[in-house]
């Protein structure tokens, strides 16, 4: 999945995680439960950079201050951190340690760029749902 859905995910798990503590466990958890599904990533990495930093740009003006939210958010976009590493050549395949990204759990397939649309539309829907929910 592109960055923006992972953090809109991680943020909204987070915001159900039953102490502030486990909202590091749903984030990683949504991370891996999204790469599963089949999805449409970028191919440019500045584009996942920049509607990651739109989405948090909007929970931060929209008032969203709950800590659960923000750790989901993070932890959920953190394995991703591994594969920009990959993408800058900092790290090799081999040095990647995320089970999503190494095999141990499976990828979801290439989907069309039909899909950036659900990801569009589901990841707004959460947003719009914490700044109300959570603001």
């Amino acid at each position: 999945m592109c960055i923006f859905t992972h953090i809109a995910a991680g943020a909204f798990v987070g915001a159900l995680a039953p102490a502030p503590f486990l909202a590091p466990v749903f984030g990683l958890g949504s991370h891996i439960a999204l790469d599963i599904i089949p999805h449409y990533d970028f191919e440019r990495m500045w584009l996942e950079i920049m509607f990651g930093c739109i989405v948090v740009a909007v929970l931060v003006i929209g008032g969203t201050r709950v800590l659960a939210i923000w750790l989901g958010a993070l932890f959920a976009i953190l394995p991703d951190l591994e594969n920009l590493l990959w993408k800058l050549s900092v790290i090799s395949d081999e040095q990647k340690i995320f089970p999503g990204h190494v095999g141990i759990v499976p990828h979801g397939r290439k989907a069309g760029i039909m899909n950036l649309l659900g990801q569009f539309g589901a990841s707004a829907i959460v947003v719009v749902y914490l700044i109300r929910g959570y603001s």
